[in-house]
Protein backbone atom coordinates (compact mmCIF):
# COMPACT_ATOMS: atom_id res chain seq x y z
CA UNK A 1 0.00 0.00 0.00
CA UNK A 2 1.82 2.97 -1.37
CA UNK A 3 0.78 6.47 -0.88
CA UNK A 4 1.94 9.22 -3.66
CA UNK A 5 3.63 12.27 -2.70
CA UNK A 6 0.71 14.39 -3.93
CA UNK A 7 -1.58 12.20 -1.61
CA UNK A 8 0.82 12.99 1.07
CA UNK A 9 1.50 16.89 0.49
CA UNK A 10 -2.90 17.04 -0.12
CA UNK A 11 -3.28 15.40 3.78
CA UNK A 12 -0.08 17.05 5.13
CA UNK A 13 -1.75 21.00 4.20
CA UNK A 14 -5.56 19.86 4.73
CA UNK A 15 -5.65 21.96 7.92
CA UNK A 16 -4.43 25.14 5.79
CA UNK A 17 -8.57 25.67 5.20
CA UNK A 18 -10.35 28.71 6.64
CA UNK A 19 -14.34 28.77 5.68
CA UNK A 20 -13.55 26.67 2.76
CA UNK A 21 -10.59 29.07 1.15
CA UNK A 22 -6.84 27.64 0.75
CA UNK A 23 -5.11 30.20 2.94
CA UNK A 24 -2.28 30.08 0.63
CA UNK A 25 -4.10 30.95 -1.99
CA UNK A 26 -2.84 35.15 -3.74
CA UNK A 27 -6.35 35.71 -3.47
CA UNK A 28 -6.40 35.25 0.73
CA UNK A 29 -3.78 36.45 1.87
CA UNK A 30 -4.64 40.08 -0.01
CA UNK A 31 -7.74 39.85 1.86
CA UNK A 32 -5.86 39.56 5.04
CA UNK A 33 -3.29 41.50 4.42
CA UNK A 34 -5.97 44.54 3.43
CA UNK A 35 -5.02 47.77 5.77
CA UNK A 36 -8.55 48.70 7.38
CA UNK A 37 -10.04 51.61 5.77
CA UNK A 38 -10.58 55.03 8.29
CA UNK A 39 -13.96 54.93 8.59
CA UNK A 40 -13.63 51.00 10.01
CA UNK A 41 -11.26 51.89 12.49
CA UNK A 42 -13.18 54.80 13.83
CA UNK A 43 -16.44 52.33 14.29
CA UNK A 44 -14.14 50.27 16.18
CA UNK A 45 -12.93 52.95 18.08
CA UNK A 46 -16.15 54.34 18.45
CA UNK A 47 -17.74 51.25 19.56
CA UNK A 48 -14.50 49.93 22.02
CA UNK A 49 -14.98 53.77 23.83
CA UNK A 50 -18.84 53.15 24.21
CA UNK A 51 -18.14 49.73 25.49
CA UNK A 52 -16.02 51.18 28.15
CA UNK A 53 -18.33 53.87 29.33
CA UNK A 54 -21.09 51.13 29.61
CA UNK A 55 -19.53 48.69 31.55
CA UNK A 56 -18.08 52.04 33.72
CA UNK A 57 -21.65 52.98 34.12
CA UNK A 58 -23.28 49.63 34.94
CA UNK A 59 -20.91 49.31 37.68
CA UNK A 60 -21.68 52.48 39.09
CA UNK A 61 -24.94 51.80 38.87
CA UNK A 62 -24.57 48.51 40.89
CA UNK A 63 -22.07 50.10 43.42
CA UNK A 64 -23.55 53.62 44.18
Amino acid sequence: MSVSESEMDKSRYNWLYFHGEDVRAKKFQKKINKKPTLVYAILINTSIILGCILIIWILASLVG
